[in-house]
């Protein structure tokens, strides 16, 4: 796998990423908001095999106390051929220095973090309104609210 960070935006085919996100099992992205939200971000990581771009991440950090990463993606006809383990080791190599890593993932990768060193958190929360709200519950991201909460 041919890792390319930051510098590699200019050539990234934003429909292609979006449709890789949301093959990966996460929800539909607008390919510009994508960008905006790529082009925001402190750091970014895209994965390409033979000119495919097969495995995304970016983050956001304070460059000090903690980074948070997001949409950690490697395309399922190239999962279990341990890109995973190279593109979180790449990943892990920039942000440790920045402190402490925050992730939340589909409930089905959790043991894949746990492996690599992340522990579940007992404190954490999110805020979000309506459809955000609803599809964090439906796919299992957050526990039952409380009725009127």
């Amino acid at each position: 796998m041919v890792l390319v960070r930051e510098s590699g935006m200019a050539d990234v085919d934003w429909h292609q990423l979006a449709a890789l996100i949301e093959r990966a099992g996460l929800s539909h992205r607008d390919p510009r908001t994508l960008q905006r939200a790529y082009q925001h971000s402190s750091f970014v990581w895209f994965g390409y095999v033979d000119g495919v771009l097969m495995a995304t991440a970016h983050a956001i950090s304070d460059m000090t106390w903690a980074s948070y990463l997001s949409d950690v993606i490697i395309d399922v006809d190239y999962q279990g051929k341990g890109y995973g383990g190279q593109l979180m080791a790449a990943i892990m190599e920039t942000l440790t220095p920045c402190g402490k890593v925050f992730i939340y993932s589909m409930p089905e990768k959790i043991s894949f973090y746990q492996r690599l060193g992340f522990a579940e958190l007992t404190t954490g929360m999110i805020y979000a309104q309506g459809e955000a709200l609803l599809r964090l519950e439906e796919k299992g991201f957050i526990k039952a609210r409380i009725q009127g909460a």
